[in-house]
């Protein structure tokens, strides 16, 4: 019988401040008394429950609660210890997370210190414990009390944003970004238990796939096996999948054990668009003397992962294939999905993961400045077929080289890659965010190699990536390559001249980087998401509370310089986040049907980002109450598996189609020059095939002056049609919105089909309108479509799923779209 045992400390903790640096507000000294915690938690959250500090998102109170991080934290547990427990040989306090730097005392007796956030402690507190009652107390030191005194120790090193940051191992963003706000947290953010027992343990177990072809997947086995002691003892395993299970069992003489499986007709594991995710469950359970003393359960798949980099006219390519497949990668970056971890709750890892795949994403990159996410993350992207890179936890600066600092890069990065490598939509280790890129731009007459820190990122991160995996691809820093880190020409590329630089976002067409891993636009938060966090006197983009909700310097005279641009600028609240929601939406689809066209000279766009991690105006598709913006619904047509875009070239128009699918696209090809009131110019209809796997120009319409059609009051729409039904379509302007004659379109929606919470509406227009956008007064919802156009007395059908019943929906329907 097992007796492997498990306590759980999760759940009521007290926590109270120490005021060693004098620091405490005079208003807060009741702090230093003990109050009530919870665990997983921060000390944020904690004081938040106990009504010690105002939400740190509502207005500006963030510069309100910058005291916190200057104090330290003490926790204590109070927690009672069987005799079942106390009998057992090993017992170990396992800590999942512990944010930062922490020391652990047990009844009275000091036990360790821990000094990094991403990784599971597990301590020996055998010895410490008694029957009964017993005290566990984790006394928290100021995060940035700490970091300033490490900095002033070592000297300065060249980092964006607070410098002292770089020497801790902490989530580098809680120290503030251009996207988000400092609080800077302390606490026991993951899981906390005893786990007892006496005999041998199983832990960290591999499934390595040695090769794989269609008739058989070779998988090597790994497991440690901890405490080995005793003679006879066995190792079985169970490895089955949708078609196979076979049994295995070996005598175990070795704490590293391995064996051998074959596995007949693999199930392949593909991203999402290119075939299923199937995966494999194998179950190990040690034995000695025939009973079972452990037993370990885990999943893998079979699939193969490589990245093309060969020299052609260009530079050297950046191709990701999977399976021998070349994969034009779609997606966008992940950040943390709020300043407080613990509190994210699973429902929002699921619909986050749900809105990617949806809008036909097949890949996420885990930024280099959050965390190396929850297992629910890794998990739900194997499912969905969504490919992860995965950055290690560095962005954006200088990293110590000193001995102890290197230690502890090289024990975190054996830990999460034992963690995580049997993920298999994990496809890419990453070394760093940025940090390459910054020194080189700094120093133009130095390397990568003569930056501090630059040891981790080329020896210890690549060589532990080899040694503890073996199967997937390393890559140094997002960006990087040959030469200059953020080269076009080959390696991966980061494209912020346009946006952070004031480039508009037609330069996006001179940009013919190899794999585009960061570029963006930023927009504001939707209205209902700012509202939760303002006063009405608040709501003008030029408020002191809506400037403290964008963190980039000048970012608000961003988006009023990027919105002149192209529209005539919002004349209130709403019209001023509508159209800057609108001028992000365009500048993403701009750079993607762009980068697309070239595929795979260009062979992936990663805008940045998905998500956000509080109210803010900022790059993010989907604001952080989880409301998408109109950029959103423009991904999921820019990154169809079908797609036909319009370049302007000099004086004509060309169409393009991409064909991300595996098989050929037979289909015909429809393009009309309309006037907004649905006078038809003239029409081009003609067969057309996209070939696999490929993007080609299908046709070109000549513009010279001769042509009737008046650039203000006309425009140009393209279709992909199967069966006579659009596949996919596209639109060609002119001109800027602000300049195009639209007319005002009699808009009307009615309700074709309502079941409880889900509805198909319909909407029909009398002439053009531009990004027709749906609403529900005071209810959320989830549309299948919106921010669309339609051309002349055109009808759309949008599906509807309402967050709570909704009666007279017709009634509380707002349709708004472009003007003049």
């Amino acid at each position: 019988m097992i007796s492997k045992t498990r306590i759980e400390l999760n759940g009521e903790w007290n926590f109270k401040a120490i005021d060693k640096y004098k620091t405490l507000p005079k208003e807060h000294t009741i702090l230093t008394q003990w109050m009530k915690g919870n665990v997983p938690g921060t000390v944020h959250t904690d004081l938040l429950a106990n009504k010690s500090i105002p939400d740190p998102f509502y207005r500006t109170n963030e510069n309100d609660l910058q005291w916190i991080d200057s104090q330290q934290w003490q926790y204590r547990k109070i927690f009672e210890a069987p005799d079942s427990i106390l009998k057992q040989k090993h017992i170990f306090l396992v800590a999942e997370g512990l944010d930062t730097y922490a020391e652990i005392v047990c009844n009275g007796k000091y036990i360790a210190t821990t000094a990094n956030m991403f990784v599971e402690h597990r301590i020996d507190i055998k010895k410490y414990l008694r029957a009964g009652k017993n005290v566990l107390e984790i006394h928290f030191d100021s995060p940035t009390i700490r970091t300033k005194k490490l900095g002033k120790k070592h000297g300065a090193l060249l980092v964006a944003n607070d410098p002292h940051r770089v020497y801790v191992r902490k989530a580098q963003y809680s120290f503030g970004w251009d996207w988000g706000p400092h609080l800077t947290t302390s606490g026991i953010w993951r899981n906390i238990y005893l786990e007892a027992y006496s005999d041998a343990r199983l832990a960290h177990p591999f499934a390595k796939v040695r090769s794989v072809d269609a008739e058989e997947a070779v998988v090597d086995i790994f497991v440690e096996v901890e405490n080995l002691s005793a003679r006879n003892v066995t190792l079985s395993a169970c490895i089955g999948g949708r078609t196979f299970s076979v049994e295995h069992s070996l005598s175990v003489t070795e704490n590293n054990t391995k064996f051998r499986v074959k596995i007949p007709k693999p199930d392949i594991w593909w991203p999402s668009g290119y075939g299923e995710q199937p995966t494999y469950q194998a179950v190990l359970t040690l034995t000695k003397d025939d009973e079972p003393i452990d037993s370990i359960e885990f999943s893998f798949a079979i699939r193969t992962i490589y990245v093309i980099q060969g020299k052609d006219a260009s530079g050297k390519s950046f191709i990701v294939e999977v399976n021998g497949t070349k994969i034009f990668c779609k997606g966008a970056n992940w950040i943390p999905s709020d300043n407080f971890i613990p509190r994210i709750p699973d429902s929002t890892y699921e619909r986050l993961l749900h809105l990617a795949k949806e809008a036909n994403m097949n890949i996420l990159r885990v930024w280099g400045g959050g965390i190396y996410e929850q297992e629910i993350f890794y998990s739900l992207c194997d499912k969905l077929g969504l490919m992860v890179w995965q950055d290690f936890m560095y962005a954006c600066g200088e990293y110590p080289q000193l001995p102890w600092f290197v230690n502890e890069a090289k024990e975190e990065a054996i830990k999460v890659v034992k963690r995580l490598r049997n993920h298999p939509s994990i496809i890419v280790w990453c070394g760093n965010n940025e940090c390459e890129w910054l020194f080189c731009t700094e120093n133009p007459d130095k390397t990568a190699d003569d930056m501090t820190g630059a040891v981790i990122f080329r020896d210890i991160l690549p060589n532990v990536c080899k040694e503890y995996d073996g199967t997937r691809f390393y890559w140094r820093s997002s960006p990087f390559g040959d030469g200059f880190p953020n080269a076009e020409s080959n390696g991966t590329h980061h494209q912020w001249s346009v946006w952070s630089f004031w480039k508009d976002y037609k330069e996006y067409e001179n940009v013919n980087a190899r794999f585009v891993t960061e570029f963006g636009f930023q927009a504001p938060a939707n209205r209902k998401t700012f509202e939760e966090v303002t006063l009405p006197e608040d709501r003008h983009p030029q408020s002191k509370v809506m400037e403290h909700h964008n963190k980039q310097v000048e970012g608000t005279e961003r988006l009023m310089r990027f919105q002149a641009a192209h529209y005539i600028v919002g004349k209130d609240f709403d019209e001023f986040i509508y159209k800057g929601q609108l001028v992000q939406a365009e500048a993403l689809k701009f750079a993607v049907e762009h980068w697309r066209r070239r595929k795979f000279n260009t062979a992936g766009a990663l805008f940045w980002q998905l998500n956000d991690c509080w109210p803010v105006s900022s790059w993010a598709v989907i604001d952080s109450a989880l409301r998408p913006k109109a950029s959103y619904y423009y991904t999921k047509r820019f990154f169809a598996k079908i797609l036909i875009s319009i370049k302007a070239n000099a004086n004509k128009i060309e169409v393009w189609g991409t064909n991300d699918a595996l098989e050929r696209f037979n289909g015909a090809l429809r393009v009309k020059v309309l006037s907004f009131r649905g006078e038809k110019y003239s029409e081009t209809d003609e067969e057309v095939l996209l070939k696999p796997n490929s993007s080609a120009k299908i046709l070109e319409i000549p513009l010279s002056p001769n042509n009737t059609v008046e650039k203000y009051d006309s425009y140009v729409v393209a279709q992909l049609l199967n069966d006579g039904k659009p596949v996919s379509e596209n639109r060609f302007f002119f001109a800027e919105p602000k300049h195009l004659h639209l007319p005002i379109p009699r808009l009307t929606c009615k309700i074709e089909e309502q079941n409880g919470l889900t509805s198909h509406l319909s909407v029909h227009t009398d002439v053009f309108a531009k990004d027709i956008r749906i609403e529900i007064d005071g209810i959320d919802a989830e549309w299948s479509d919106n921010y669309f156009d339609l051309d002349a007395e055109g009808m759309k059908i949008i599906h509807c799923t309402f967050t709570e019943p909704v009666s007279d929906i017709e009634k509380k329907i707002r349709i708004h779209c472009c003007p003049k």
